[in-house]
């Protein structure tokens, strides 16, 4: 009797994995996670059901889809020249990944191509391709089992902000006759770059009974500070903006770990995530044009923010910055988003933008609603001297899930809001979703090299990438750039 594992034996055994993984997860679903009490277990473990499930999904669609498209990427970089060391066989699901990074790398090349015309034309029908790819798999992978919630992945409770040593700050920093009682410390789930918790204490006259902490990461790839957040914060509070009011900045690490600050705790739940608004609040929408309206017009300099100087395009400088940190962090290649970059680039310099003070990030994910109104915008780390369109792009990608866009449009210009012209408004969405994959770059990266151990930093490098991809992928659709 032969040995050999055969190709249905293969196909059988990777049924009975897909089948287990989806066990596994419905368990977590039906049996675990409904006892779970705490925010951050229940984020823990939705994040764990997510990416069994998405393990499932590659060993049921990934065979398929690489025999219905890999021949036809081999032929495309087979024409360019690139195939090099390729496999031989490119309808094996683990060629694909190999296929991809070259293409990727044709495309990067190619944006540097001194002929244009050439160049883009290239880059088109790779591009292309990994469209069909990227929406094939996600096709073929919601028919067998529809998409599971989404899950915003960040914050993670750490061993050093707990109530002893919160107690301990408190005591140190603002010194009381009177001992201050921390009654509670909770971690909150959903930040991606800032870990939050809100702390409950009683006998210090000088902090409100309940506010909020937001604290840096200690990440080897770092991103943005607390420090450079605060000082727009109080000039923010001080306009009258709907912001979290800043208590205290403490610069420097200390019992807690990383700097952080405090912040007033305001009422109210985000209506959505990352990836999809989950609560219709058309009039949020309306506080939220009126609001930003509002911030379009102020003055950077009042704020502590250099100005940008003269007819710079802020917007394309920001795209190539991005592109330059996806680049260097990225550990799994994506053609798409490659392309994504070098087609953005392209229109940026085909229209001048403006320049304004910028959320930079005002989602669903970071502002509180109540009986649908606006309550507060939160996370304000990504706020510099941007064009306007970036803030648009963030709430169209939302809006125009709950009321018209040209609605939303027509309430920020009455308001004193700045003309953006309706490409620069996509490009601002495009930029959303492009910011995000060097987020997850990052993750992945600081993940794989040791800069963090935290689950979830490194689940959300493995699942998040997926999901931008298909972002984006729909977005280049929309836009008629593939």
């Amino acid at each position: 009797m032969s040995n050999t594992i055969t190709p249905a034996a293969e196909a059988l055994a990777d049924a009975v994995s897909a089948k287990l993984l989806r066990a596994i997860a419905q368990e977590l679903a039906t049996r675990i996670i409904p006892q779970l009490q705490s925010g951050d277990a229940l984020e823990r473990a939705s994040l764990a059901r997510l990416i069994l499930l998405t393990l499932a999904a590659d060993i049921d669609v990934l065979p398929d889809q690489a025999r219905k498209h890999g021949n036809a990427l081999r032929a495309l970089l087979a024409l360019q020249g690139a195939m090099g060391e390729m496999p031989a066989n490119a309808a094996d699901r683990f060629d694909i990944a190999a296929l991809r990074a070259a293409a990727a790398r044709v495309i990067r090349d190619s944006a540097c191509s001194p002929n244009e015309a050439a160049s883009e034309d290239r880059l088109s029908h790779l591009a292309r391709w990994d469209v069909d790819w990227v929406l094939g798999c996600d096709e073929a992978a919601t028919a067998i089992a529809p998409p599971t919630s989404q899950v915003q992945t960040g914050t993670a409770a750490i061993e050093s902000v707990n109530i002893e040593s919160v107690s301990a700050y408190l005591q140190r920093c603002f010194p009381l006759n009177s001992p201050v009682t921390v009654t509670r410390v909770t971690p909150i789930p959903g930040g991606r770059s800032k870990k939050t918790f809100f702390v409950e204490q009683s006998g210090h006259p000088e902090l409100p009974a309940e506010f909020v902490v937001r604290q840096d990461y200690a990440l080897k790839y770092a991103g943005t500070k607390v420090v450079d957040e605060y000082g727009p914060l109080v000039a923010l509070t001080t306009a009258g903006l709907p912001v979290p009011a800043p208590l205290h900045l403490e610069r420097e690490p200390s019992e807690l770990g990383p700097p952080f600050m405090f912040m007033k705790k305001f009422p109210g739940k985000p209506p959505g995530s990352y990836f999809g608004l989950a609560t219709p609040c058309p009039d949020a929408f309306r506080d939220l044009a009126r609001m930003l309206a509002r911030l379009h017009q102020l003055d950077p300099d009042a704020l502590g923010l250099p100005a940008a100087a003269g007819s710079r395009d802020v917007l394309h400088e920001l795209l190539m910055s991005y592109r330059q940190k996806w680049r260097t962090n990225a550990t799994v290649a994506s053609p798409l988003i490659d392309y994504a970059y070098a087609w953005a680039d392209r229109e940026c310099r085909r229209e001048a933008g403006s320049n304004c003070f910028v959320h930079g990030d005002a989602g669903p994910y970071n502002f509180l609603i109540d009986n649908d109104r606006l309550q507060v915008i939160l996370d304000w780390e990504f706020a510099h001297v941007g064009d306007p369109a970036e803030d648009l792009g963030v709430a169209r990608l939302y809006a125009e899930h709950c009321m018209p866009w040209e609605e939303f449009m027509d309430t920020y210009m009455k308001a004193g809001g700045r003309h953006v012209s309706p490409r620069r408004i996509e490009l601002g969405m495009l930029t959303q979703y492009l910011k995000g994959s060097t987020l997850v770059a990052a993750s992945g990266r600081n993940y794989l090299e040791g800069g963090t151990d935290e689950f979830i930093k490194g689940a959300s490098s493995f699942t998040g990438l997926r999901m931008i991809e298909t972002r984006v992928a729909r977005l280049l659709r929309r836009f008629g750039a593939v």
